[in-house]
């Protein structure tokens, strides 16, 4: 249990890609526990049906609520939109979720169109139809799903994952020069993009949704973070990519693996 001078958030992600969002926690937050869970065994969530995502959300909600978390974040775009309402009419702990950035975008760009990369589910989402209701008018916003990059990014394959996004960013890039990443995973691949289109625009939900919850949960800055990953996977490639993104961030961690029966083993 955490004590009354730490705090202890959980996250949760079909995979690998809600670290994108932990490092920005990491850099805002400080004196926390965090408890992250990859559900590997299931990603990735964007082809799955909503009443499936809804159920292996919950289970690994239910996961890191046995690890004592306080609050949780989905941090995963699909797995909020399918589930994170329903949770917190449920569940009394702090609940936060992902929403793709175009709102931020629209208004920084009022007559340009807004390119909006995401999964199919996440797309076909009646909470993404309503974000997209509330935004101005001025905008076209085209949805340009992306699935199986997700599954290349938890593999490591990052120059697999950056030729098959580049090919859907020539697929837009003579109608706009405005990009939303609505999938955690695809920030890994924000600085590529970057490098090689110098005059885009790049939105993603990450340093909004850190500070978010900062605010919310009344936290500060000062002290050292803890951080233990539980991966559902005996993948040696998506170890080695969950030691590769963290240990850019994160001094004091622990990854263990877990089996289909709930054992643990660290690594």
């Amino acid at each position: 249990m955490a004590s009354d001078s730490r705090y202890r958030i959980g996250l949760f992600d079909s995979g690998l890609g809600g670290l994108s969002v932990l490092s920005s926690l990491w850099r805002e937050l400080g004196n926390v526990d965090f408890v992250y869970y990859a559900d590997l065994q299931n990603s990735p969530y964007g082809p799955l049906s909503k009443e499936k995502v809804l159920e292996l959300s919950e289970n690994a909600f239910q996961y890191l609520i046995t690890k004592d978390c306080q609050a949780v974040l989905f941090a995963c775009n699909t797995a909020t939109s399918a589930a994170a309402d329903f949770l917190r009419e449920t569940h009394k702990i702090p609940i936060f979720g992902m929403e793709p950035a175009i709102k931020p975008a629209s208004l920084s760009h009022p007559d340009k169109p807004v390119a909006i990369f995401a999964t199919e589910l996440t797309l076909k989402e009646e909470k993404f139809k309503n974000l997209v209701a509330t935004l101005p008018k001025q905008n076209d916003y085209i949805a340009v799903p992306c699935e199986g990059l997700a599954k290349l990014i938890d593999e490591g394959s990052f120059d697999r994952a950056w030729n098959f996004l580049n090919e859907k960013i020539q697929s837009v890039i003579n109608k706009t020069d405005v990009f939303v990443l609505g999938c955690t995973h695809y920030v890994f691949l924000k600085e590529r993009i970057l490098g090689h289109y110098p005059n885009v625009s790049v939105y993603d939900g990450n340093s909004g949704t850190a500070i978010h919850i900062k605010n919310v949960l009344g936290l500060n800055s000062k002290g050292r973070n803890h951080l233990e990953i539980f991966l559902n996977t005996s993948d040696e490639k998506c170890i080695q990519t969950t030691d590769l993104i963290v240990n850019k961030f994160a001094e004091n961690s622990k990854i263990a693996l877990i089996d289909l029966k709930g054992s643990e083993r660290h690594v």
